[in-house]
């Protein structure tokens, strides 16, 4: 009851904040890597004391927990995600509506008009600065052993690269903005996330990358790859230095 207080609240304040303008923002052609790196140029700059304050004052808790480590199968943990990722993710809601891609995606669309780029590393510099999530409760250690042979290893007979060739060894980093860490996120984010890839509704990838790597994958495939990645999650809580 207190999270659903608190997630109106947010809707409110968003819907406020947009409330001058009815007109939808026009869509934006996919990110060319030379002006994504230009929009991120001051990823790493931000402050994380801000960020933390700006995380519970715009209720980002409410949905992805007090730390950024979500209590919901719904809403991704942003902790331990790179700057680079996090700030492109809010550029993606804000500038683009590359995000805008279904109904739950309103929230992060209007929240993310109310932050100026400054702002957004603020927020970005406190996520990097937590644990990696901790592994969820609903992970299925059989299936994840099934996907960890896909994952570290790919599938040439089909022309499937490894995930851990972007997404890192152990699920915790990408070579790019666009390649999030993995590990500890919950097994129904990350199939409804993979979902939304294969069926073309989620087109923030550069390059449409994920796009056409996810329909190579069966649905039991992301399935098995969902808990190898929440496997991966941290065992301990304790936040960084």
């Amino acid at each position: 009851m207190k999270q659903r207080l608190l997630v109106l609240s947010l809707l409110l304040i968003a819907g406020s904040a947009g409330a001058s303008s009815t007109e939808k923002p026009e869509a934006m052609p996919e990110w060319e890597s030379d002006k994504l790196e230009l929009a991120l140029a001051h990823a790493n700059t931000g402050n994380p004391v801000e960020g933390k304050r700006l995380h519970h004052y715009l209720y980002c808790s409410a949905c992805h927990g007090d730390n950024g480590e979500s209590p919901s199968r719904n809403w991704p943990s942003l902790t331990g995600q790179k700057p680079d990722y996090v700030m492109k993710t809010l550029l993606d809601y804000k500038q683009s509506m590359r995000r805008d891609h279904y109904r739950k995606a309103f929230v992060m669309t209007r929240m993310a008009g109310l932050l100026n780029e400054s702002q957004m590393a603020d927020l970005a510099a406190y996520y990097a600065q937590q644990p990696a999530p901790a592994i969820p409760p609903s992970t299925n250690v059989k299936l994840a052993k099934q996907g960890a042979k896909l994952a570290n290893r790919g599938d040439d007979k089909r022309g499937i690269t490894a995930c851990s060739a972007c997404h890192g060894e152990h699920g915790e980093s990408g070579v790019t903005p666009d390649t999030p860490a993995l590990a500890g996120q919950t097994p129904e984010y990350f199939i409804q996330a993979m979902t939304m890839y294969k069926q073309g509704m989620r087109t923030s990838d550069v390059g449409g990358v994920m796009r056409m790597y996810s329909k190579s994958l069966t649905e039991a495939e992301i399935k098995a790859l969902a808990h190898y990645y929440a496997s991966l999650g941290s065992k301990a809580g304790a936040p960084k230095p």
